[in-house]
């Protein structure tokens, strides 16, 4: 008889929860703000108002005709778009004073009823919503709203996770610049009365929840108002020569577009005016000097006003072909299996080696930062040999204890600027500029990536790129000696700058041997906006291996595009379990995997390398995808469109990946090499590498269209004893991974067949255990 009273009971809740009931009906609120069903479970029906918008966990929003209600947990905003009309099911919660669902608990359910529903704004006062019945039934919270002529206090541009006061003729309340909106992050802040459109939040910690009502936005269109066109980041310099570079930029409000550039900050050259109505504004700016740094402002005007730009710098690109040289060094072994024709990437190097050989070569300065150095006495004996023989060291150092080396360094002389131990953050920087002095713009090289100059590092996975260009060592010169305090040998701590005292002061575009490269400084830059710019141009992939992830912004990023269709998405995170790592989030919808092996040091990304028709863009330096990185510490961070540098760091990932457990196909780019245009055989087996293997090796198949093809692995006898890949592959080369660990196969002569449009080709392979 109980368990029939339980079943009933059970059977009666369970009817209850998916009842479908007004919003309104469950945000009645006892005396201290707190609804009076939490931990009841209920069924909803209501349009979404906003679903990511304020990042995958959220919250979004939904609203029906009596309210508006939350919903925390990224298996609902990550999975809705605004104007959804959605049945949810999912357990009363409160947090700070709002009210929501929280559908990170068993049970919660969803299921999309319509799409493309519009809701429109209910027109409210501040008043309105600060006098709305809290301890009662809130009638605006959570809701989509539109505040008329309201001014916002504050000046300069929107910042990041930032609260601002706003006022009408009836009261003030909070608008919120939420995290996830870059969209308006960064933006003008509006000097007059404008109207905005937002959700309507609540955040207080402690009760009664009385207060702490706010707006927030969505997106920049949410501002309305009529005003100067206000100028959008980025601007864009874009196809850079010798004698011309293009810029472009857009505004919020339409208005016409005027540039200024010169020699200096003054803007002495010359001035161009675009007589158009429009938000879009694009320059060529042409009979210019090579190798020469010029200054920049756009400005648009529209009848209420003008809006104006801070000043850019771009350099232009270098006729001399001697430089223009971009190297890349990987210290644990690659897959060349991938490469393009002629571009094997350099594997097993010994990164201390190589920064010795360009330390030796050096002849007139070195300048460099470091976040760490010891345990390297061969290069601490390179640096005081050079020094010896009249080269001029700098040294910018992180606020740590000298570590042995950094004591060989200043023992022999070396002068430090070291970072201010008062500041939040570390000088994580890990770059050399050799030669970068001395009036000769041929020998002028850098030096970065993500190894730290350290024994310890010797045995991690890290990468190291060196870049042959003056304008690039001329760029880092001004990042340097804004970290020393001077353009002398002798450091200034009064005048030097670390953290978030520096300024966007340096170029960030370049032509190098004809590759698009820019080059961003932490935080300065806005480092993390132009990654997310990299990522949104992907067509095809994105592969990333990384020691931190821990950005939810360039995940959205990321997810925003597998739903455009890039769904080829992989990558490595050694610090999986992080506080905060988008370790969990990415393999909702990315094959992502935690490092199997050393410590993993990379801070790289590849985008669209397997695809030369798009722009195979590579993203490397010292900036991990983290917090720090992007708000505290001093990083440098690369960004270079070009299909045979993301070829060779895709060799490396390869090795990686392979490594943690991934077996996907990995498409070679089809490219001009040498001046001639590589064309694929019409139908083509590769030997298998390495060879003999144990466990895995990879086969490479060349064909001439989209077709079904069948790798098969046979015996010494000739016999099927399985398949290694089955399926269809695109026109082009596509390297197969294949791992003999799960056939449990002893040693010995293998043979595997390629068959396709009816035709056969086998080659042998030697498993060697």
């Amino acid at each position: 008889m109980k368990h029939l009273i339980f079943f009933l009971v059970l059977s009666f809740t369970q009817l209850v929860a998916q009842t479908v009931v007004p919003i309104s009906s469950i945000r009645t609120n006892n005396a201290n703000g707190v609804p009076v069903d939490t931990g009841r479970t209920f069924t909803v029906r209501g349009v979404v108002t906003s679903a990511n918008q304020f990042g995958l966990s959220g919250p979004a929003s939904l609203q029906d005709s009596t309210g508006g209600l939350s919903v925390f947990g990224d298996l609902f905003s990550n999975r809705v778009r605004i104007g959804d009309s959605v049945q949810i099911t999912s357990v009363l919660t409160h947090f700070n004073g709002l009210t929501q669902f929280d559908f990170r608990r068993a049970g919660s359910t969803f299921q999309r009823l319509d799409s493309n529903k519009i809701s429109i704004p209910q027109v409210v006062t501040i008043a309105d919503i600060n006098t709305q019945l809290w301890n009662g039934i809130e009638a605006h919270e959570s809701k989509l709203v539109r505040l008329n002529s309201v001014t916002i206090v504050g000046t300069g541009n929107f910042a990041s996770g930032t609260n601002y006061n706003i006022t009408d003729a009836s009261g003030t309340m909070q608008l919120r610049i939420d995290n996830d909106v870059a969209s308006l992050i960064n933006t003008p802040i509006p000097s007059g009365p404008i109207d905005v459109i937002g959700i309507i939040g609540q955040f207080k910690t402690t009760a009664p929840f009385s207060t702490g009502y706010q707006i927030l936005p969505r997106f920049v269109s949410d501002l309305i108002y009529n005003g100067p066109p206000a100028i959008l980041d980025p601007i864009a310099v874009s196809n850079i020569t010798s004698t011309s570079f293009i810029v472009s930029f857009s505004t919020m409000r339409a208005g016409d577009a005027q540039i200024k550039y010169g020699l200096t900050s003054n803007l002495e050259l010359d001035s161009l005016r675009i007589i158009e109505d429009t938000t879009f504004h694009k320059f060529l700016i042409s009979g210019l000097n090579p190798s020469t740094q010029y200054f920049f402002r756009v400005s648009s005007t529209n009848q209420f006003g003008t809006s104006t730009s801070a000043i850019q710098t771009v350099t232009t690109a270098s006729l001399n072909p001697v430089t223009g040289a971009i190297n890349v060094y990987f210290n644990f072994p690659v897959d060349t299996s991938v490469a393009i024709p002629r571009n094997s990437a350099q594997g097993n190097v010994s990164l201390a080696a190589k920064l010795i050989q360009r330390i030796n070569a050096a002849s007139f300065s070195i300048d460099m930062a470091l976040y760490s150095f010891f345990g390297l006495n061969d290069v601490a004996t390179a640096l005081i040999a050079a020094r010896n023989r009249g080269v001029r060291i700098r040294f910018v150092y992180d606020s740590r204890a000298n570590q042995d080396n950094v004591t060989q360094l200043v023992n022999a002389g070396v002068l430090l600027s070291k970072r201010p131990s008062s500041l939040d953050g570390i000088m994580h920087n890990k770059f050399f500029i050799f030669d970068s002095r001395d009036g000769d713009p041929n020998n002028d090289w850098i030096w970065t990536g993500s190894w730290n100059v350290t024994s310890l590092e010797v045995g991690w996975e890290n990468n190291v790129i060196e870049i042959n260009d003056p304008a690039i060592a001329e760029a880092y010169e001004i990042e340097f000696e804004e970290m020393w305090g001077s353009s002398t040998d002798v450091p200034n701590s009064a005048l030097a700058r670390f953290g978030p005292h520096k300024r966007d002061n340096t170029p960030h575009s370049f032509n190098v041997g004809g590759r698009s490269v820019k080059l961003y400084f932490s935080p300065s830059d806005q480092t993390t906006a132009r990654i997310i710019d990299a990522i949104n141009t992907s067509n095809s992939n994105i592969y990333f291996a990384l020691l931190s992830f821990t950005r939810s912004d360039i995940r959205q990023a990321m997810f925003d595009r597998s739903q455009l269709g890039v769904t080829d998405q992989r990558g490595i995170i050694h610090q999986s379990n992080d506080p905060f790592s988008q370790f969990t989030n990415l393999r909702t919808f990315a094959e992502v995997f935690p490092n199997a092996g050393p410590t993993l040091h990379h801070k790289y990304a590849i985008v669209d390398a397997t695809n030369a028709q798009s722009r195979p863009t590579l993203i490397t330096g010292s900036h991990n995808w983290s917090n720090a990185a992007n708000n505290d510490n001093d990083e440098n961070t690369l960004i270079i469109e070009d299909v045979f540098l993301a070829n060779q760091y895709m060799q490396e990932f390869k090795s990686r990946y392979n490594e943690a457990g991934g077996t996907r196909t990995f498409t070679i780019p089809t490219v001009s090499v040498g001046g001639e245009f590589s064309q694929d055989l019409n139908y083509k087996l590769h030997q298998n590498y390495p060879n003999p293997f144990n466990p895995s090796t990879t086969i490479r198949i060349e064909i001439d269209k989209e077709q079904q093809v069948e790798i098969e692995l046979l015996n010494i006898l000739g016999e099927k004893i399985a398949s290694i890949f089955e399926g269809h592959l695109q026109a082009g080369t596509t390297a197969l991974h294949f791992n003999s660990s799960d056939l449990n196969l002893s040693s010995g002569v293998y043979f595997y067949r390629l068959k396709g449009a009816g035709r056969f080709q086998t080659l042998k392979m030697i498993l060697m255990k």
